[in-house]
């Protein structure tokens, strides 16, 4: 995981805070110094004519101080990465990105009797700020699968952490979430990572656990080959 801190103008009014903000980065093409950023119209966006278009992600805010005008977006890089991770590698001071208006959908629940965070590394930036969000004094049970131990993380609430080794992406962690102990009462859910995995846990928070689908805000981030 790379951490890059962006600053700049730009940033002035930017609404970054919040859990699970979700930005789209654009990338320079090759031969670019900046991206080009298309401008938002009533027909959609607008791209500036004769520019090639930029390579797009979606990234989490994983920090941002508007006081400082500073914001932070993690990155996992891995082997055979591809252009986004290949930039945060290599990435300088000096060095441009285009960042889009933040989106997201997830709201803690305060009525509920507990919460569930779980995910794997690509989940990491946006379960970090989940578990900022959540209110004090309400049982949290975090589960977060990465590579192996030096991949944890220090966050703001008590994790337990699942180490994938050599088996398949996502099976570590549903076996974790399968045999973990849930708090009593109406729960709420936050699930983010591979898709296959996400899909599984999901249908199995809802049949076996019980859970309201309301409750259970899932999200599938990537899709392992």
């Amino acid at each position: 995981m790379v951490r890059v801190s962006l600053a700049g103008s730009a940033l002035a009014g930017f609404l970054g805070d919040g859990p699970d903000r979700r930005i789209k980065v654009f990338f320079p093409a090759a031969g670019q110094d900046r991206p080009a950023v298309p401008r938002p119209t009533s027909g959609g966006p607008l791209w500036p004519p004769g520019e090639p278009r930029p390579t797009i992600r979606t990234y989490t805010v994983r920090r941002f101080d508007a006081a400082a005008g500073e914001l932070d977006v993690d990155f996992v890089l891995h082997p055979g990465h591809g252009p986004a991770a290949a930039w945060a590698r290599d990435a300088r001071p000096g060095w441009w990105v285009g960042v889009s208006e933040p989106g997201g959908r997830y709201t803690p629940d305060p009525t509920a009797d507990f919460h569930v965070v779980i995910g794997d590394e690509s989940a990491l930036p946006a379960a970090a700020t989940v578990l900022d969000a959540l209110p004090a004094g309400v049982p949290v049970l975090t589960v977060l699968e990465v590579a192996d131990a030096a991949e944890e993380q220090v966050l703001s609430r008590p994790v337990t952490w699942v180490y994938r080794g050599p088996h398949a992406a996502g099976a570590p962690l549903s076996e974790a979430v399968r045999s973990a102990a849930f708090p009593a009462g109406r729960g709420q859910v936050w699930l983010s990572g591979e898709s296959s995995c996400v899909r599984n846990l999901r249908r199995y928070l809802l049949d076996e656990r019980g859970l309201d689908r309301r409750a259970v805000h899932a999200t599938a981030y990537w899709r392992a080959r």
